[in-house]
């Protein structure tokens, strides 16, 4: 039982705060309610101070990082949270380490992301996962781990990355633009999408939380499959609530 009698949602957030906050508010308006006692119970952990994910897994000392995270996830374990979610990609890396160590579960963007590519292409009528391409979209930290990768194998995709023009692009975007608050001109956005359609990409994974944000704010469409929403979508479910539709979420 949870820290306010019923069931209670951990989030470890703050990588980044914009990012925290529109999972938090992407969690209530997906959650079909007309009161507020429809909703989850969260207890929220905004770490703004944790070291940059991206840079500890490119200099190989993760020990930092595995402290903070293994502090905040056994914090909101004895708060009586039943399951954490973490709203930033390149986390994911150390939060399988992370989870043997708790005995709540830590649920995986990754997984769900991927999963919510399959269910929509299966919604296309697409017979054969076999051969269809579908673009990562992410952090240098979250390309080197390799995690997305291994899950779109798994589900019988193939995986495209970009290459190292497009990624500093990429790169850019997050930590120059929207990390800072400064927007993207469309045009720097548009050779992206570019490669990627170029690529024969039939999806392309938002796998970085700020990139959620942008496709908030420019209005994007399917083409890309944001990890956090699938994130905020599981967690509804998983808590025995319904997702509202999605003209009523507007």
């Amino acid at each position: 039982m949870g820290l306010f009698g019923n069931e209670t949602l951990g989030i470890i957030g703050g990588m980044g705060p914009l990012a925290t906050d529109m999972f938090f508010n992407m969690v209530i308006s997906k959650t079909d309610g007309d009161k507020d006692q429809d909703h989850i119970d969260m207890i929220i952990l905004n770490h703004a101070s944790m070291p940059d994910r991206t840079q500890a897994i490119k200099s190989g000392d993760l020990r930092e990082i595995q402290g903070k995270l293994l502090q905040d996830a056994k914090f909101l374990e004895n708060a009586g949270a039943a399951r954490i979610a973490v709203p930033c990609n390149t986390s994911h890396y150390i939060l399988m380490e992370i989870q043997k160590n708790v005995n709540i579960p830590i649920m995986s963007m990754i997984d769900m992301a991927v999963n919510k590519v399959e269910k929509d292409i299966r919604k296309k009528e697409f017979n054969d996962s076999h051969e269809m391409k579908v673009g990562i979209m992410a952090t240098d930290g979250t390309v080197e781990m390799g995690l997305y990768q291994k899950a779109l194998s798994q589900k019988g995709f193939q995986w495209v990355i970009p290459d190292r023009d497009v990624q500093s692009r990429v790169m850019g975007i997050i930590y120059d633009n929207i990390k800072k608050g400064i927007e993207v001109s469309d045009g720097e956005f548009a050779v992206i999408d570019d490669f990627f359609r170029k690529s024969g990409c039939r999806k392309v994974i938002l796998a970085c939380t700020e990139l959620s944000v942008y496709k908030m704010q420019k209005g994007l469409d399917d083409y890309y499959v944001d990890a956090m929403e699938a994130l905020a979508e599981e967690v509804i479910l998983s808590f025995g609530k319904k997702i509202r539709d999605e003209k009523q979420c507007m």
